[in-house]
């Protein structure tokens, strides 16, 4: 869904300092609507389509984020999200396991 109107700018405007100068945040996002107990289950996000960094927004209600290590699955982190919250994963290049 494309982040159009003054919403999307603004929306925009804020989590850009959050992405590296040459890497600005792409004018699209996916908006994930879940049910009360919904789940997204295990992925992983593509440098091709998602670029170097991903950032997401809970709005409604706080939510469970976990990540999980991809050489090692006994190796995670699970976040709290409260509404209202910003998160921002970035890849940095050349890190170990590029």
């Amino acid at each position: 869904r494309g982040l159009r109107g003054s919403a999307g700018r603004a929306l925009l405007l804020r989590v850009t300092p959050a992405f590296p100068p040459r890497r600005p945040p792409r004018p699209s996002a996916h908006v994930l609507d879940l049910l009360p107990g919904g789940r997204v289950g295990p992925h992983g996000d593509s440098v091709k389509f998602c670029g170097c960094t991903i950032a997401g927004v809970s709005l409604l209600s706080p939510s469970v984020l976990r990540l999980r290590s991809l050489r090692d699955p006994q190796d995670w982190l699970e976040l709290l999200l409260e509404p209202g919250s910003l998160y921002v994963l970035r890849w940095v290049w050349g890190s170990p396991g590029e």
